[in-house]
């Protein structure tokens, strides 16, 4: 009995020994020559931190800024648009359009002209000349700015010549396909073709004789003008 006592003397001593050397080293502070950890948010301190290996070196880089390119230019959004049909003026009738956006897509135009008419082949025949209507566009292909247009006119037409002694007067109605052009600076070139039915008449001043007649005819619009 003695003997076993004596043989278990040096366990317990070395299982004491393990045991506080254990516990001195989970309470022993950190070597004097490395900074403590940092906590939670806070900004690693200034100078060769971390040690090698202590914490994981790149923690602390900061992120990357990749510059941006800056955005291309936007175009001037215009919203009106005024054009005069440079063949009229050879009649000579000034006809002017001024067309309005109501939607990047739909523009809404009004006609208008006046003027005289001259017979090429007879200068002695000639008639005042007024005209108005109105136009819908849509554009297809593009916006109200530059693209294609689809839509439909109608344009009313009276002529009073006293040369002739008589008046006369005529409606419009046709579909057609368009193309329109505004330059950032506002230089705006507006093209349209199509076909238009018309029915017309014409009264004599000096008697009641009349004429009247409907046929179909081709449409051409040719405009420069400013956008705004």
């Amino acid at each position: 009995m003695r003997r076993m006592t004596r043989s278990l003397v040096p366990v317990v001593v070395v299982l004491g020994l393990l045991s506080s050397s254990r516990a001195f080293a989970q309470n022993a502070p950190p070597p004097a020559n490395y900074p403590p950890p940092p906590q939670a948010n806070e900004p690693p301190p200034p100078g060769a931190y971390p040690p090698p290996g202590y914490p994981p070196p790149g923690v602390y880089a900061p992120p990357t800024m990749v510059p941006q390119p800056p955005p291309p230019p936007e175009h001037p959004r215009h919203v009106f648009s005024l054009t005069i049909s440079p063949i009229h003026l050879f009649l000579p009738v000034v006809e002017l359009t001024g067309e309005a956006r109501v939607h990047d897509k739909i523009g809404v135009a009004l006609v208008g002209g006046a003027g005289k008419y001259t017979d090429p082949n007879n200068s002695s025949l000639s008639a005042s000349v007024w005209e108005a209507g109105g136009q819908l566009r849509a554009y297809v292909v593009g916006d109200f700015r530059h693209g294609m247009q689809v839509g439909g006119e109608v344009l009313y037409l009276h002529l009073d010549s006293t040369t002739l002694a008589a008046t006369g007067e005529g409606l419009a109605i046709g579909p057609f396909l368009g193309y329109k052009i505004a330059t950032d600076v506002g230089f705006t070139f507006d093209a349209q073709v199509g076909f238009e039915h018309v029915s017309a008449r014409a009264k004599s001043t000096t008697g009641p004789e009349m004429a009247s007649g409907k046929s179909f005819i081709p449409l051409l619009n040719l405009n420069v003008g400013w956008s705004f």
